[in-house]
């Protein structure tokens, strides 16, 4: 039997108050990256301030925005050549974590900031990371897991559609996660809505996707029963800080799940969707969800029916579990004002027909970016899971539209 790797932060603080665990993380200049929402609800400051009475001194990059660009990482590179830190922070959601961590890449090694944009992701794997900075995550929603992966998300928008690209490497797990759910508490609903089911896709489809693990499937298993008895009350409670506490924490455990095993079409489909149409990313992956896994189901029968017995859900034969276990995804978007249909979400009609074709293209492509899939006949792609033609993707990206899906049988 071969061995296999799983890779973690180095130290991981989490639970109310975790935030003070800064105080001994040494450095003595940290950068820190984040968006303007997190800078006007003050912590920031607190950070800045926790800082301070560690002698670290600090600058401030605050200008990330949902779904970072590649123009705002290379800024957060500008700033970090011209303050030098020996610690990065990323402190917000996936977005100001992502740009921190590209800002990271950049600062290590300035030659990459010279390539084309293509290029940059093909080369960033073989780059070491740590001769002049270490990185610390801090997550303020309860969603993307970036505090703990081996993965970032940044987006071109110099091309139609804009291409959002998600890149990794084992380097660039940060060395410390800080997970306090006090700072999540000030998350408007909608927000913890959209985390929160972003976190339940990363458990869920990296279950259905990744081979049989123990230690994989363990967190992937817990965080989903954490997220499906929990989320309504965060949504609803906002300041209730067990729930907020066990989000924060099922958000994370999803996030070492996926970055230690995998994700796929879901996650794939639901970056094209939210860069060319500014859905968030954990509503685009509700979207696609359980379309995707509707189309998934003849290749990954075995791994979703494990999935469903394991979340509790039963039927009289294996259709029926599948068929209850979309019923129950589709159910807690419902509880958390999710809309079951893209048409529903208030995206113009017009808007996503002109745009159906050019990413129904655009996906297709990024699928046959993988030498594997370009090499694979149409009826290998399908008992494979992967889309087999053109129509195979604009049917999936309709179904969402939609809030439809193929009949299970």
């Amino acid at each position: 039997m071969a061995f296999r790797t799983f890779i973690t932060p180095r130290t991981i603080y989490y639970g109310p108050g975790a935030l003070q665990s800064l105080t001994g993380i040494g450095g003595q200049r940290a950068l820190i990256v984040t968006d303007p929402g997190v800078r006007a609800q003050g912590l920031v400051a607190k950070v800045e301030q926790i800082c301070a009475s560690g002698n670290i001194k600090t600058a401030v990059f605050d200008k990330v925005e949902p779904d970072p660009s590649k123009e705002t990482s290379w800024a957060v590179f500008a700033l970090a050549e011209e303050f030098k830190p020996d610690l990065i922070i990323g402190l917000g959601g996936g977005s100001s974590i992502d740009a921190g961590k590209t800002g990271w890449v950049l600062y290590e090694h300035p030659d990459l900031a010279k390539l084309a944009f293509m290029d940059f992701l093909r080369e960033v794997g073989r780059r070491e990371l740590r001769k002049k900075a270490r990185f610390v995550a801090i997550s303020t929603t309860s969603g993307t897991g970036s505090e703990v992966t081996s993965a970032a998300v940044v987006t071109d928008r110099s091309v139609n559609p804009p291409y959002k690209a998600g890149f990794g490497s084992r380097h660039l797990v940060p060395d410390v996660a800080i997970a306090d759910p006090e700072l999540a508490a000030s998350m408007p609903p909608a927000v913890t809505a959209n985390s929160g089911y972003d976190a339940l896709v990363h458990a869920t489809e990296c279950y259905a996707l990744s081979q049989p693990s123990d230690m994989i499937d363990a967190l992937a298993i817990w965080s989903a029963r954490t997220i499906f008895d929990w989320l309504p009350k965060a949504y609803t409670q906002g300041n209730d800080m067990q729930a907020r506490d066990k989000m924060h924490l099922a958000a994370l455990q999803a996030g070492i799940a996926f970055s230690n095993g995998r994700l796929g079409i879901v996650h794939g489909m639901a970056h094209v969707i939210g860069a060319t149409f500014g859905i968030p990313h954990g509503r685009a992956n509700a979207f696609m969800l359980c379309p995707c896994f509707a189309f998934l189901y003849p290749a990954y029968k075995a791994r979703l029916i494990s999935l469903a017995g394991l979340l509790g859900i039963s039927g009289t034969d294996e259709n029926a579990m599948i068929n209850n276990l979309l019923a129950r995804l589709d159910d807690l978007k419902k509880k958390v004002g999710i809309q079951l249909a893209i048409k529903d979400s208030g995206l113009d009609k017009k808007r996503f027909d002109e745009m159906l074709e050019p990413i129904s293209v655009d996906y297709f492509n990024q699928v046959n970016r993988s030498q594997i899939n370009s090499r694979m006949s149409v009826e290998e792609r399908r008992k494979a899971g992967v889309p087999a033609s053109l129509d195979d993707v604009r049917g999936l990206f309709l179904h969402a539209w939609n809030g439809t899906r193929a009949e299970i049988k």
